[in-house]
C-alpha cells in the first residue's frame, strides 16, 4: 500500500498494519525517523496556526493532580519492611544452590528450554545467567532446534534464542506451514500449548518476516475462539498473553502475576522453584523499599512538592519506574539515580507544560544550558529552587562517577539535560503560538521530550562496569536502537495521556497530528498509532540483535524502560493519574509482599 493510501484507509484496517501498508518503516538517514511518518507530508502540509493567543504572564494552567496515597509520612513511619533479616537471604541463597544443581541436571532440550523460560518469567534467571547463558549457546550451536516437529519446543527455542540477541531465522516454522498456502496448517490449532508459544514467539519477529505476521494473525485469532474452551490454568495463560505479550511486559510485574496467578496451578510446577521465587520476590522487594525509605528522606530536603505545589508528587510513581527498569539487586545504583532523574524529569515537566509562561521557561532552558549558578539569577522565585535542585543533584552525580570509576561525565550529563530543555521549549513555543505540527514534525521533537535518550545516558553512566568515552559518544549520537526505543516509549505515552493533556490545554500529540495530517477520527488514528507501536518493535527487535557498542545490561534497561512505558500507560496515564491501576502495580511491587503458607519454606523458623 503507498502512502497515499495509507492515509485514506479505514480505521479497520490500521489497527494490524503489516510491513507491507508501511514500507516502511526504515530509518531516514536524516531525521532517523520511520519512512512511514517523513511521508506524510507530501499530503498533508504541517500547519502554522496562530489562533491562540499567548496567554498573559499571569495566566496558569493547573493538572489538578491528587497526592499519593504513600506519602512521606507513611513511608518513613508506617511502611513494613519483612524480608531485609539475613534469615532469609541465607534461606534463599541455599535454594539457589539447589536450583543450580536442577538446572545443570536438565539434560534434554525441551526440559532446558522449559527451565529457562521458567526462570525468567518467576524473575529468577539474574541469579544463572551464565548458566542460562552457556545453555543457550549451545542449543544454537548444536542446531537440534532447526529439526524440532513439536511446535511448542520450536517455538520456546525461537522465543529465547532471540531474547538473548541470537538472530535465529523464521524457517524454524516453515515445517508447521501448508507448501501449497503457505499458510499455518490447520491441524495445529488443536495444540493449544504449542499455538500459544508461536504467539509469543510471533512478538520477537523483525521487519520483512511475512511467516512471522501470518503466525501472529493464524495464532491470534484462534487462540481468542479458544479461551472459554481450555482448563482455568491455560485460559489465564491464553487472556493475559492476548491483552499484551510477553515481550512487551515488565520483568518484575510479569514474575508477580506469574508467581500467584500462574505457576502455583500448573500441574508439573517444582514446589522448589516456587518456594524460591517467593522468597526471592519478598527479599527483593525489600531492598526496594529501603531505596524508597532513603529517596523519600532526599525528596523531601528538596521541598520541591511544598515550594511547587502544582506539580505531580512523583517519588513513588518515579521508583516504581525504576524497579520496572533495572530490578535486579546488583543495580541498586541506577535505581537510586533513574528514580531522582524520574522525579525531577516530572517536576520540570509540569513547569512547562502547566505552569511557567513561555518567558520563564525561555529563561529556564537558557539557565540549564548555561549549566552555572548565574543562570539562577534571572529566574522566578517558583524555579530557583527547582533549578537548584537538578543542578545540585546531576553535579553530585557526575562527582560520585568521578569519584567511583575516574571518569568525567559532567559534560554529558549537563549536556543531555540541555537538549531535554530545548525539546520541552519547542513544544511550549508551539502551545503558545497555536501551531499544530505534522506527525513528522512532532515526533522529530517528541522523541526526545519523551525522555528516553536522557535515561539511558544515566543508565549507561551508572552501571557497574564504567563507560568508555566511546560509548558515550554513541550514545549522543542516538543509535537506532535508542530511536526506535524512543519513538515506541512517545506513541505509548500519547495513547494513554493525550485525551487529558488536550483537554486541559496542550501541544497536540501523534494522535492529534495524524488526525490532523490524515482526517482521521480519533479511533483511527489511535488504531494507526498502535500499528506504529507493533512495526516500532519489529525494528527494536533488529537492532536489539544488531547491537555490538553497548553492553547487555545497557540494552536490556532500554528494552524495559520501553516495556515499561506500554505498563504504564495501557490503560491510562498510569505516571500522572496514580489511582486505579497505577496504585495496585504500586502495592504488588512495592509495598505488600507475596502471602505464603509456613510449609513454602525449609527449616524451623516460619514467615
Amino acid at each position: 500500500m503507498s502512502s497515499a493510501s495509507l492515509l485514506q484507509a479505514p480505521s479497520s484496517q490500521l489497527l494490524s498494519v503489516s510491513s507491507k501498508k508501511l514500507q516502511a518503516l526504515k530509518l531516514n538517514a536524516a531525521s532517523g525517523l520511520p519512512q512511514a511518518l517523513r511521508t506524510l507530508r507530501f499530503a498533508v502540509q504541517c500547519s502554522s496556526v496562530s489562533s491562540r493567543a499567548e496567554p498573559a504572564a499571569a495566566r496558569r494552567r493547573s493538572a489538578s493532580y491528587k497526592d499519593c496515597v504513600w506519602d512521606y509520612n507513611y513511608i518513613q513511619n508506617s511502611m513494613q519492611i519483612y524480608y531485609t533479616d539475613v534469615w532469609f537471604k541465607r534461606q534463599a541463597e541455599k535454594l539457589v544452590l539447589e536450583v543450580g544443581v536442577m538446572l545443570r541436571s536438565e539434560v534434554g532440550q525441551a526440559g532446558q528450554l522449559e527451565l529457562v523460560d521458567d526462570l525468567q518469567r518467576l524473575g529468577l534467571a539474574y541469579h544463572f545467567k551464565e548458566e542460562i547463558g552457556a545453555i543457550m549457546e549451545k542449543i544454537y550451536l548444536a542446531g537440534k532446534y532447526l529439526t524440532v516437529t513439536d511446535l511448542h519446543t520450536a517455538a520456546l527455542a525461537f522465543r529465547l534464542l532471540r531474547q538473548h540477541g541470537i538472530p535465529v531465522s523464521q524457517d524454524i516454522f516453515r515445517c508447521f506451514m501448508d507448501e501449497g498456502t503457505a499458510r499455518f496448517k490447520p491441524s495445529l490449532a488443536d495444540d493449544v500449548k504449542g499455538m500459544l508459544a508461536l504467539y509469543e514467539a510471533s512478538y520477537l519477529s523483525v521487519e520483512g518476516e511475512t511467516m512471522l505476521e501470518e503466525a501472529s494473525d493464524f495464532t491470534a485469532a484462534h487462540l481468542n475462539r479458544q479461551l472459554d474452551d481450555v482448563d482455568p490454568y491455560l485460559e489465564d495463560l491464553l487472556a493475559h498473553a492476548l491483552e499484551m505479550p510477553l515481550h512487551w511486559r515488565t520483568q518484575r510485574s510479569e514474575a508477580r502475576w506469574f508467581i500467584e496467578e500462574a505457576y502455583g496451578k500448573r500441574p508439573d510446577m517444582s514446589p522448589l522453584l516456587l518456594q524460591l521465587a517467593k522468597l526471592d520476590f519478598n527479599i527483593v522487594q525489600g531492598m526496594h523499599q529501603e531505596e524508597l525509605r532513603d529517596l523519600s528522606r532526599w525528596w523531601s530536603k528538596l521541598e520541591l512538592g511544598k515550594e511547587l505545589s502544582f506539580a505531580r508528587d512523583s517519588l513513588v510513581v518515579s521508583h516504581l519506574w525504576s524497579i520496572q527498569i533495572s530490578p535486579e539487586p546488583q543495580y541498586e545504583a541506577c535505581r537510586r539515580v533513574f528514580t531522582k532523574v524520574i522525579a525531577l524529569v516530572s517536576t520540570i515537566d509540569d513547569i512547562y507544560d502547566i505552569y511557567g509562561t513561555l518567558e520563564e521557561v525561555e529563561l529556564f532552558t537558557d539557565a540549564v544550558e548555561r549549566w552555572n549558578i548565574d543562570g539562577m539569577k534571572q529566574l522566578p522565585d517558583y524555579m530557583k529552587k527547582c533549578y537548584m535542585a537538578l543542578y545540585n543533584t546531576v553535579n553530585t552525580m557526575a562527582y560520585e562517577v568521578l569519584r567511583d570509576k575516574g571518569i568525567d561525565v559532567t559534560n554529558n550529563l549537563k549536556t543531555t539535560w540541555a537538549r531535554l530543555m530545548r525539546s520541552y521549549l519547542k513544544e511550549a513555543r508551539w502551545y503558545h503560538s497555536g501551531h499544530r505540527p505534522s506527525l513528522l514534525e512532532y515526533m522529530s521533537n517528541a522523541r526526545i521530550s519523551i525522555t528516553t535518550p536522557l535515561m539511558t545516558m544515566h543508565s549507561h553512566i551508572f552501571d557497574p562496569k564504567p563507560a568508555t568515552q566511546t560509548e558515550l559518544e554513541y550514545l549522543e549520537n542516538d543509535p537506532n536502537i535508542l530511536k526506535w526505543a524512543s519513538i515506541i516509549f512517545r506513541f505509548c505515552d500519547d495513547l494513554g495521556t493525550s485525551s487529558d493533556e488536550m483537554a486541559r490545554g496542550d501541544v497536540p500529540k501523534s494522535v492529534q497530528c495524524y488526525m490532523n495530517d490524515a482526517g482521521a477520527t480519533e479511533q483511527a488514528a489511535r488504531n494507526h498509532v498502535k500499528g506504529l507501536v507493533r512495526e516500532g518493535w519489529k525494528k527494536l527487535n533488529e537492532y536489539r540483535m544488531e547491537e555490538r557498542t553497548l553492553p547487555d545490561s545497557t540494552v536490556e534497561r532500554l528494552l524495559n524502560l520501553t516495556r515499561a512505558s506500554q505498563c504504564f500507560y495501557q490503560d491510562g496515564d498510569g505516571h500522572g493519574v496514580q489511582d486505579g491501576e497505577t496504585k495496585q502495580l504500586m502495592a504488588k511491587l512495592l509495598f505488600h509482599p507475596i502471602p505464603h503458607s509456613p510449609h513454602d519454606m525449609p527449616g524451623e523458623r516460619s514467615y
